[in-house]
């Protein structure tokens, strides 16, 4: 055999031998599991990166307004900024709780989906955590004593009655020259100091919403400088139902209701009237009398009054037999604030 013939023979069969070995490689069987890439417990994606946890998160709570209307505030208490407004039936997802300096409890909730805030408890309740508060039994019986006009004379008198029964009231004041300390003094005793008006002049006040709105703040910008309150709680004067508002602007009351509120303040009337101001020192018995007859069987009651010196003697001498008379029909009082109920008169329809 020539030679050449012996070589190429030789390097067949070497081609024949690699070839067999590599297609062995090919035909090798894979890992049992092909995504074990690595010895440890962790699992990992393509990417390489931890899978996703997906055992089952805590069910969230949630927190529905039971109030009408509610604020909704920047902390958890009522001296925070109000960063809001909600009404009964909302629902928000409960994020804490908290208990103010006072005790009270606060919910901390998701208002929106980039803002969280705080709403009293008292006016809320947690979805599926015992019966949402009824009507009658939701608070208990409250009284908002309120005195309007002041200060006077008188104010001190009433201060001083008050702090005897441990009550809390509300004074719509409106402008008196050296008055100052009085003024002071209602805030000072842990009363609130409300709007009423700077001239308390029909004529004036209802001639137009810009002659309306130019004498309340006038009246807001004196109790601020002089107490320091940015009082928003307002009561017309006549209420939001008078009529006598027409000779000057016919309809004026209609506009007014809701411009007030959209400018940011609350407005408040009253459902229980002493009659103290249907005629000069009228007997004490009689606004007793007349208390005990309006408040009835009602749950919640604005009682009116006024501070109005000389021609009211009469109802600093009923007040300690009101505030008797009140308590022990199973009333609590309190001085009105941003968050209280709202008593308002139907809407002067003229």
């Amino acid at each position: 055999m020539k030679p050449e013939s012996v070589i190429k023979k030789i390097l067949c069969f070497g081609l024949a031998v690699a070839a067999t070995v590599a297609l062995g490689a090919c035909a090798m069987p894979a890992p049992e599991n092909a995504n074990d890439l690595t010895s440890g417990s962790e699992s990992f994606v393509e990417d390489g990166s931890p899978t996703e946890d997906r055992s089952p998160t805590k069910a969230r709570k949630y927190v529905i307004i039971s109030g009408n209307p509610v604020n909704v505030r920047s902390g958890a208490g009522s001296s925070y900024a109000k960063i809001g407004r909600t009404s009964r039936g909302k629902k928000f997802a409960l994020l804490g709780t908290e208990n103010d300096s006072a005790g009270k409890k606060w919910y901390k909730i998701e208002y929106t989906s980039s803002q969280t805030g705080w709403v009293m408890a008292s006016l809320a309740y947690i979805e599926g955590e015992g019966n949402p508060p009824t009507k009658k039994k939701s608070n208990g019986k409250v009284a908002y004593l309120t005195f309007d006009d002041g200060p006077s004379a008188n104010t001190v008198r009433i201060l001083d009655i008050l702090d005897k029964y441990d009550v809390k009231a509300t004074f719509f004041v409106i402008y008196h020259r050296n008055m100052k300390s009085r003024y002071k003094e209602i805030v000072k005793r842990g009363h609130t100091i409300a709007l009423h008006s700077y001239s308390h002049n029909y004529s004036k006040i209802y001639k137009s919403e810009k002659a309306y709105f130019a004498d309340l703040k006038k009246i807001h910008d004196y109790i601020e400088d002089v107490t320091g309150v940015d009082s928003k709680i307002v009561r017309f004067p006549g209420g939001s139902s008078n009529t006598v508002s027409n000779k000057y602007s016919k309809g004026i009351m209609k506009k007014l209701t809701r411009s007030v509120e959209d400018k940011g303040y609350y407005f408040h009337d009253w459902n229980v009237d002493s009659t103290d101001a249907s005629g000069r020192n009228r007997k004490a018995s009689l606004l007793l009398a007349k208390v005990q007859a309006g408040a009835g069987r009602k749950k919640t009651i604005n009682v009116l009054m006024h501070d109005t010196g000389k021609s009211k003697k009469t109802t600093v001498e009923a007040l300690p037999s009101i505030i008797q008379y009140l308590r022990k029909q199973g009333y609590r009082f309190e001085a009105l604030t941003e968050d209280s109920v709202v008593i308002q008169h139907k809407r002067n329809k003229s």
